[in-house]
């Protein structure tokens, strides 16, 4: 019930817009400009002690005819958000070590290939973590916080 509870919490509600002010009950259909402005929240993970969750937000760049996506950590109870990446590449996959003090991600180098990059909980930097010459498509940590196994 509770990670129900969390799904609530982060998704976007859609709604019909009203076709003019003050007309709640004449909604307008969606149409096809109002696609791109929909956020896309996914892939909530929660910290190993409860009280955070890390999720990605996918926006559209209409101008560059792209989407972007970002990790955010956000508060159980939802009091407080913090944003953990802003880069112009995509972040996705964000994983929390089995000790809570990192959070990692995969993001694609700048030779375009998709690595594993991690950074503190308590914020700072990303550092990449991967050097992979094909990229990595998916991971998961070991147990013990010190290394990952990579696909």
């Amino acid at each position: 019930m509770m990670r129900l509870s969390l799904a609530c919490r982060l998704a976007v509600p859609t709604v019909l817009v009203p076709s003019k002010p003050g007309l709640a009950q004449s909604p307008r259909p969606i149409a096809h400009a109002d696609i791109d402005r929909i956020v896309s929240v996914r892939d909530p993970q929660r910290s190993p002690d409860g009280q955070w969750v890390t999720y990605a937000v996918s926006t559209v760049d209409v101008a560059k005819d792209r989407s972007d996506n970002d990790i955010w950590m956000v508060k159980w109870d939802g009091s407080e958000r913090v944003r953990l990446t802003s880069t112009g590449e995509s972040e996705s996959s964000a994983r929390w070590s089995p000790d809570g003090k990192w959070i990692s991600f995969i993001r694609p180098d700048d030779k375009k290939k998709a690595q594993v990059w991690t950074l503190s909980r308590l914020g700072g930097e990303a550092q990449k973590l991967t050097d992979l010459a094909g990229g990595v498509s998916d991971y998961a940590w070991a147990p013990d916080s010190k290394s990952l196994v990579l696909v």
